[in-house]
């Protein structure tokens, strides 16, 4: 059982609605859909939780995808969809995403969850699997995020920018943190590279291939 599906077990007997689990639908991530062109309108959601954004696309007309490490979070996402979309419940670094099926691959608050060599390595797969013109919008959490956020009062660092919380539900989970020269460096094979920092210190990322 992997720490996260620990956190939505304990969620759906009443527990505490954990980081995202309490957060509703970002107002940046509405905009930008609204905003934008998507050529064949097939989304994957890399750490697709409770399934409230692929349910949200869904209703826009998107054939949607998720993936997630927790088998309770994967079962409350087909309870939501309701349809035979493509669900799996998979290491997020080790599963293989289509090529040239997505024009949108996005991750809300989840693939910081490594190391920083397994961070990069799969935003590069993105870009590869991604269409040519497919759009992405990632958040990552800024470097200097780790110094003020509670759960990382109290921490063990692992590699520079990677740091594991010593309490609390994400305890033992590595987390790395992103200076804004780090993203920009990372997604340089990105077209029209847009960063936004957010009110808690997550950098809102949208590009195109």
């Amino acid at each position: 059982m992997t720490t996260w599906d620990n956190i939505y077990k304990n969620y759906q007997k009443g527990g505490d609605a954990w980081a995202t689990l309490k957060e509703e639908l970002l107002p940046r991530f509405i905009n930008f859909i609204e905003n934008n062109k998507f050529k064949s309108k097939n989304a994957l959601d890399i750490g697709c939780g409770t399934g409230k954004y692929l349910t949200y696309l869904k209703e826009l007309g998107f054939t949607v995808e998720g993936i997630d490490s927790s088998e309770t979070a994967i079962d409350m996402t087909r309870e939501g969809l309701r349809d035979n979309s493509k669900l799996n419940c998979v290491n997020m670094f080790d599963y293989e995403i289509s090529i040239d099926k997505h024009d949108l691959i996005f991750s809300l608050s989840t693939i910081h969850h490594g190391l920083k060599k397994d961070v990069i390595a799969l935003i590069n797969k993105i870009y590869d699997k991604l269409i040519v013109g497919g759009h992405v919008f990632i958040t990552l959490p800024d470097l200097e995020s780790s110094k003020k956020w509670n759960t990382f009062k109290n921490n063990k660092e692992i590699e520079p920018g990677t740091y594991t919380p010593m309490s609390g539900p994400e305890k033992g989970l590595a987390h790395s943190f992103f200076s804004k020269e780090e993203i920009e460096k990372i997604f340089s094979n990105f077209n029209n590279l847009k960063l936004e920092l957010d009110e808690i210190g997550r950098w809102n990322i949208i590009a195109i291939k």
